[in-house]
């Protein structure tokens, strides 16, 4: 038991790094025309309250006004941290236009609601140019204020022919040509959103305790290789369907009821592990709440505004990144697993990790229903 006890801590220690690391994710979509260049900059309050302290009065509130009281010191440090050349020009953002409010959100933000997708606000700026431009460059160097493992998904878009592009401290720029990309049987542009929205997913594994919770769930308690193929065949199958379903917009779900989803997936997995020896069973219990996560992840993109092709191609690789992220956690952890069980340790690992990974689900569960806040990811 002392043996299961300290692999535990081992596990829950990296659990607690990738919460403590989990990266933060904003958005830029640069649209490109003959006569301007509008760059429209995304982020949820939570990022927003590491440029400026939005929430004036403290109330754990943000409101309209207070939106529009903050916003030019948000739009000064846009201009200082993003850089602009055009056809190899440094250039300023072009004019600030108003802070675009969530759609459908009520006229104040709650705390618990300020890292949600539903948070999301945007900042757009116009640049007109003399001349039709021949290629855009854009640079973020804000890494060391929002994080380094802070990530800016981007989209340029011209007459209807778009680049999808990651940014990151160790990639913070890109040169969007526009004669070229606008080809859209460009092996090279094809193949590097491909490579990139598979880092992508691969991350989104490695820093998401809650999946990275639930697989462990799913581990303690299989013993033989050929039902963990059928477990992890059927989560894969069962979350791609939703995946491409909510990022397509043809079924979306409040993230709100999503998060209440997941945190029960968890829960009950956890749970059924202390009371149940025969789970035969659980590669169809896996494929439902397979569908339930692909609708988690589908939130990693909500706010790139991909165009359905795009978004295709950019959720299959994500997709593949995951599954990546999945098996290596799984051939990470099961040597352990196999060495505990052999030295007699399998059900005292699988008790302690059930409990504690089920004690996680449930505060999630309860965080996310009353809107508490105290686990913001």
């Amino acid at each position: 038991m002392r043996r299961a006890i300290c692999f535990l801590i081992a596990l829950l220690a990296s659990v607690g790094a990738a919460y403590s690391h989990n990266p933060d994710t904003s958005y830029a979509r640069c649209l490109v025309t003959d006569d301007h260049v509008e760059l429209r900059l995304t982020y949820d309050v939570f990022t927003l309250l590491k440029i400026v302290d939005l929430d004036a009065d403290h109330d754990g509130r943000l409101t309209r006004e207070e939106l529009r009281a903050g916003t030019p010191a948000i739009q000064r440090f846009l201009r200082d941290h993003v850089r602009l050349e055009i056809d190899g020009q440094l250039v300023d953002l072009g004019e600030g236009l108003d802070a675009v409010w969530p759609k459908g959100a009520p006229d104040t933000i709650a705390a618990p609601e300020w890292h949600a997708a539903e948070s999301l606000i945007v900042f757009p700026f116009r640049r007109t140019v003399a001349s039709p431009p021949h290629d855009i460059a854009l640079t973020f160097t804000f890494f060391r204020e929002l994080g380094a493992q802070h990530t800016v998904l981007g989209v340029f878009d011209h007459r209807g022919q778009t680049q999808e592009v990651t940014f990151t401290d160790g990639e913070p720029d890109y040169l969007y040509d526009v004669t070229y990309v606008a080809e859209p049987t460009s092996r090279e542009t094809i193949l590097t959103a491909l490579r990139r929205f598979l880092v992508l997913g691969i991350n989104h594994i490695l820093f998401g305790y809650d999946h990275i919770c639930f697989l462990l769930a799913l581990l303690v308690a299989v013993s033989r290789l050929k039902e963990l193929v059928k477990i992890i065949t059927s989560f894969t199958v069962a979350h791609s369907v939703t995946l491409i379903l909510a990022a397509l917009k043809i079924i979306t779900l409040p993230q709100r009821l999503v998060e209440c989803g997941v945190a029960l997936t968890i829960v009950y997995v956890a749970a059924e592990n202390l009371w149940r020896k025969n789970i035969t069973h659980r590669w169809t219990l896996t494929f439902f709440f397979g569908l339930i996560h692909g609708f988690g992840f589908a939130t990693v993109l909500a706010g790139m505004e991909l165009p359905r092709e795009a978004i295709v191609r950019c959720l299959l690789s994500f997709n593949v990144g995951v599954e990546i992220a999945q098996l290596g956690i799984v051939l990470a952890a099961m040597p352990v697993l196999s060495l505990l069980a052999k030295a007699g340790y399998a059900a005292g690992t699988r008790l302690v990790v059930s409990i504690c990974v089920g004690l996680f689900g449930l505060g999630w569960f309860v965080d996310r229903v009353f809107r508490l806040g105290f686990m913001p990811f």
